[in-house]
């Protein structure tokens, strides 16, 4: 909100809500609150005497006739007083070693009212500050980068003051070499303090031109925070290393990709004893080159610039030791000229092979020098057009994430390869190779209810089985059908769930009505898909009203657990007895595998986790149904409740109230009018984990598994 209008909304409510913090102190917990001026300019402000009777209660005034820029500017005054306030009180707490209440000072209220010091003041879009129209004024960056550098400042002394006692520790306990390890980072932690604060202080130095913001006492305070930290550690740095010094001198300035940087340099130690025959590090730009000092500690250097800017004057090489030496690091610099060159890009070797849906995809890819050799690169890579990503520049491999989506199609496909850079001293280049992309058989479950004379409920899941678990696949298309015709096509959530409620032509809206659920896209490396259910209207058969109601429960059943457990036909039948001329009735439902009660178990954690207490309920009663129809003989078409009448009466059952409860509970679910409550639904998760034989103490499936 930056318009006029919406500052003077924005006013409205802060005017309305300040003063309660005049009249009870009540700000963030370690604030001080508005003082002095600042809190008389407040009450100004927000608060009205009635003239006619001076006494009458205080009342709040009208927010809507505080929108004039006099108002705005002691609003505006108060939110600074209490952004400055808040970074002194933090820096204070720093420099007394409360670094979690220093972190308090500048959490997520700061955050708040830097918000509202941005709309109140203009800052957002130059109109009341320094800004240049485009972004926060420089008033407001300051408060922000303040912010986030003292928050720096306090989590790198806080971590360095942890590190430090187990630094003790094992130093007392002669540890030498977990001590020197621990002392290397405490080398790092308090670089990185010393660089934070200084960033602190020039934001502390730009809020002070200021008249109003004095931060004097905080400047003194993270000053204090950084020099013990500094002191204390150059013990620890005389104590545990060697300080080094590094010399380099370049044979050549004028550099490139193919006219490398060569150069001789000396590793000593600052008293100039020479560290010789040492294999080392250098980090030169972005890239790690390793080379050997000889007996007089001399190295050569060769280096190739990829990613350097054509603008560098210079390149900084950092001696880098390793943590088994007692060595600190050094560093120098040459003076460069940059030349931009295109060499060859090599995509070297592609893995697996063929790629899959849902496959982590390595690629190793090179720039070839003109004496053959290959040079590891970052690169961008697609595979059929489709972007997979920014392969590492070390470790050459993807994230966990980067792997291959549904929408890359299958077949095979162009892998490109390509370095995105502008002006660099590598230009922007390319390669190309072919994959092979295997198509996957997706899992494709639809359940539907009537919801309407012409209306039908539907609800279903697109998923991948992947190393033992179901995946759900995001962002694919599912077609509807019923008797060739369309009625929608939904698209898939980040579960791979699909629902809505569609409409029937009319004629189509009597008795038993097929839906058919597709999923065909030539565009993805997923296989045609198609499940079917069963809904039905009255009119067009003649069965009786419960045999509706039966048909609507399992329906809904299905739908709720988003994978069919019915594999066979819906009809029960009879088959004979093969000891004799009995006959046992047999479920037209085949035996549910204990993988898909666990998967529908583990589906209702997930459910539950979101919220989602009715679904969850329904895909427990799912799995227990699907677990115990089979060792009871029990038709399909029983409702839940014959069906639990036939599990009580049955002699081998177990004790009957755990289905109960899961029964219940899906009745209040799928029938109730306000359904069931997330600590109902936990307890018929854990009924149903225990009747499908996966308890706690056996393991059960939670939404994790």
């Amino acid at each position: 909100m930056t318009t006029g209008v919406g500052r003077t909304i924005v006013l409205a409510l802060l005017l309305c809500c300040l003063p309660l913090t005049v009249m009870g102190g009540a700000g963030a917990v370690p604030a001080t609150g508005a003082t002095g001026d600042n809190e008389r300019a407040l009450g100004s402000v927000a608060f009205q005497q009635d003239a006619a009777d001076g006494n009458e209660t205080v009342r709040h005034q009208n927010p809507d006739e505080y929108s004039g820029d006099g108002d705005q500017e002691e609003l505006e005054r108060w939110l600074s007083g209490w952004l400055s306030e808040q970074l002194e009180g933090g820096a204070v707490e720093l420099s007394e070693g409360e670094y979690d209440m220093a972190s308090e000072y500048v959490d997520d209220e700061y955050s708040d009212r830097l918000a509202q010091y941005v709309e109140v003041s203009g800052g957002g879009d130059g109109g009341g500050g320094d800004g240049d129209g485009g972004g926060l004024s420089q008033q407001a960056q300051a408060f922000e980068e303040a912010q986030a550098e003292q928050q720096r400042v306090a989590n790198a002394a806080a971590t360095y003051n942890e590190t430090r006692t187990e630094y003790r520790e094992a130093r007392e306990a002669g540890d030498a070499e977990e001590a020197r390890e621990l002392a290397r980072e405490l080398e790092t932690l308090a670089q990185d303090l010393d660089d934070a604060t200084q960033n602190a202080l020039v934001q502390y130095d730009a809020l002070s031109e200021d008249a109003d913001i004095d931060l004097s006492e905080a400047r003194a305070a993270i000053e204090t925070t950084n020099q013990d930290v500094q002191t204390e550690q150059a013990d620890i740095r005389d104590a545990e290393f060697v300080e080094t010094e590094m010399t380099l001198e370049a044979a050549n300035e004028e550099i490139s990709f193919t006219d490398p940087l060569v150069g001789t340099g000396e590793l000593r130690t600052a008293n100039g004893t020479p560290i010789t025959n040492e294999e080392i590090d250098l980090e030169v730009g972005n890239q790690t080159i390793q080379t050997e000092t000889d007996a007089t500690g001399s190295f050569d250097l060769e280096y190739r610039p990829i990613a350097v800017p054509l603008s560098a004057e210079s390149v900084s090489v950092q001696y880098v030791p390793g943590n088994q030496t007692d060595y600190l690091g050094s560093e120098t610099s040459v003076p460069v000229s940059i030349e931009q060159t295109e060499p060859p890009l090599e995509v070297a070797s592609v893995s697996p092979e063929p790629v899959a849906y849902n496959d982590t995809v390595t690629v190793e890819a090179g720039l070839v020098a003109d004496d053959g050799t290959t040079h590891n690169v970052s690169t961008a890579v697609s595979i059929g057009g489709v972007s997979l990503g920014t392969l590492d520049f070390d470790e050459r491999t993807f994230d966990e994430n980067a792997t291959v989506p549904a929408d890359v199609p299958a077949g095979e496909q162009p892998l490109e390869v390509a370095l995105p850079f502008g002006d660099r001293a590598v230009a922007s280049i390319d390669a190309e190779t072919t994959v092979t992309v295997a198509e996957t058989e997706p899992e494709l479950a639809v359940g539907a209810t009537s919801s309407g004379d012409q209306e039908v409920t539907v609800n279903g899941t697109l998923a991948v089985a992947s190393g033992g678990d179901i995946d759900g696949v995001e962002g694919e298309s599912v077609q509807i059908v019923s008797s060739d015709t369309v009625l929608g096509t939904l698209t898939t959530g980040d579960g791979g769930e699909f629902g809505d409620t569609l409409e029937l032509p009319e004629e189509m809206a009597a008795g038993d009505v097929q839906i058919v659920a597709v999923h065909d896209d030539d565009g993805t490396n997923l296989a045609r898909a198609e499940a079917e259910t069963t809904v039905s209207f009255p009119g067009g058969s003649l069965l009786p009203t419960w045999a509706w109601l039966v048909i609507a429960l399992l329906a809904a059943v299905a739908a709720g657990a988003g994978l069919r457990w019915y594999r066979a036909g819906t009809d029960s039948e009879s088959v004979p007895d093969s000891q004799g001329d009995s006959e046992t009735p047999v479920s037209a439902t085949e035996t549910m595998e204990p993988s898909v009660s666990r998967s529908l178990l583990s589906h209702a954690g997930e459910q539950l986790s979101r919220g989602n207490a009715d679904e969850a309920v329904r895909d427990c009663y799912a799995a227990v149904r699907g677990t115990l129809e089979s060792q009871l003989g029990a038709a399909g078409s029983l409702t839940h409740w014959e069906f639990y009448q036939r599990y009580q009466d049955d002699a081998s059952a177990a004790d009957p109230e755990p289905l109960r409860d899961v029964t219940e509970g899906y009745e209040r679910a799928t029938f109730g009018r306000e359904g069931v409550s997330e600590r109902e639904a936990e307890t018929v998760l854990e009924r149903a984990r225990e009747l499908c034989g996966f308890e706690e103490s056996a393991g059960h499936p939670s939404a994790d598994d």
